[in-house]
């Protein structure tokens, strides 16, 4: 296994992580306390910003002197983990029905998720144009 398939593989397995912690604290305590638009709403610019963090983290510790399109690269296998596992969870532990799982893919209804799945795919990239634009900045 290459090295960038097992970092891919990992920021997914972290991303997905971080998506399930947030979900709980949504399930447990937004919902419960705010209700459900509010909590999901809530939610989303948490665990969104946490993950490009991690992918962001990811690009600065494993892509140094990476091409742009290795972290690219990186953020689309994380992003594809990520769906595997989010598929595998909901389909056949939660035993959700395959059209109310694709509901959380459809942006028109107001879904979020394919927001913050571009946002994962593109985060490790936007880390190197950060990391670019502060050292202009700097010089």
């Amino acid at each position: 296994m290459s090295g960038l398939f097992r970092l891919g593989v990992l920021y997914g397995a972290l991303a997905f992580g971080a998506g399930f912690a947030f979900g709980m604290l949504r399930e447990l305590v937004l919902i419960p306390n705010l209700g459900e638009r509010f909590g999901h709403q809530l939610e989303f610019p948490l665990v969104t910003a946490t993950v490009a963090l991690i992918g962001s983290w990811m690009a600065r510790r494993f892509g140094a002197g990476y091409s742009v399109a290795w972290l690219l690269a990186l953020g689309v296998i994380a992003t594809a983990v990520l769906i595997a596992i989010e598929s595998v969870f909901a389909l056949f532990i939660l035993r959700q029905p395959v059209g109310l799982y694709l509901q959380s893919f459809n942006i028109i209804a107001g879904s979020l998720f394919p927001i913050g799945l571009a946002i994962m795919a593109l985060a490790p990239l936007f880390s190197r144009a950060m990391e670019r634009f502060e050292a202009k900045r700097r010089a």
